[in-house]
């Protein structure tokens, strides 16, 4: 190859990388919510990002506040909280939703898939609980949020799903790939969405 091919060939690949980098954070983390009443979230949020939640079910009304998450790996034996749903939702009692309207949902263990089998468990729950709901709007954090809506849109494809996104605080997310926690979140992130989009 001439050296005539490669320097427009390496501004190229410059390019993509360089549109790479500003855009796939914004595509992994989308803001798309639907009308609806219920606000799905996912219990392994931090407590930045729950008291968000808080906010947002404040502000849009919801009726109900239904939480999804695993059992937990440590902690579980000195607290009385078995899963990461038990622990979001008291954690969010405590920050002012009313008790009657928050309700966890927690998962059997299971190592692979974890997403997804909180998305079916959730799907169980409303079949049985609330078979009238249409439509929710479901909240995660940053990076896996395209991830989340895929598998849950995947689990219910009869429900409306919409997707609200909380922003990262443990890394700048216009500017990624500066911090190690960054790289490695947004590009498993990545990779974790092309596999769901195409192999899952």
């Amino acid at each position: 190859m001439t050296w005539r091919l490669k320097i427009p060939l390496g501004l190229v690949l410059l390019f993509v990388v360089y549109f790479l980098m500003l855009h796939t954070y914004t595509f992994l983390s989308p803001q798309k919510p639907v009308k609806a009443k219920v606000l799905v979230v996912e219990g392994w949020l931090n407590d930045y990002a729950l008291k968000e939640c808080l906010q947002i079910f404040n502000n849009d009304s919801y009726d109900y506040l239904l939480i999804t998450g695993g059992p937990l790996n440590t902690g579980y034996i000195i607290t009385n909280y078995k899963s990461t749903a038990q622990v979001a939702k008291e954690t969010l009692f405590r920050l002012g939703v009313p008790r009657d309207k928050v309700i966890a949902i927690s998962r059997k263990l299971v190592w692979r898939e974890r997403t997804y089998n909180s998305a079916l468990a959730l799907r169980d729950y409303l079949q049985k609980e609330m078979p009238n709901i249409e439509s929710f709007n479901l909240v995660s954090l940053g990076a896996h949020s395209h991830r989340s809506w895929l598998l849950f849109q995947k689990a219910m494809p009869n429900i409306e799903i919409g997707i609200i996104t909380i922003d990262e605080k443990r890394y700048d997310p216009e500017h990624w790939w500066r911090s190690s926690k960054g790289f490695r979140s947004v590009f498993t992130e990545a990779i974790g969405y092309v596999y769901v989009r195409l192999f899952f």
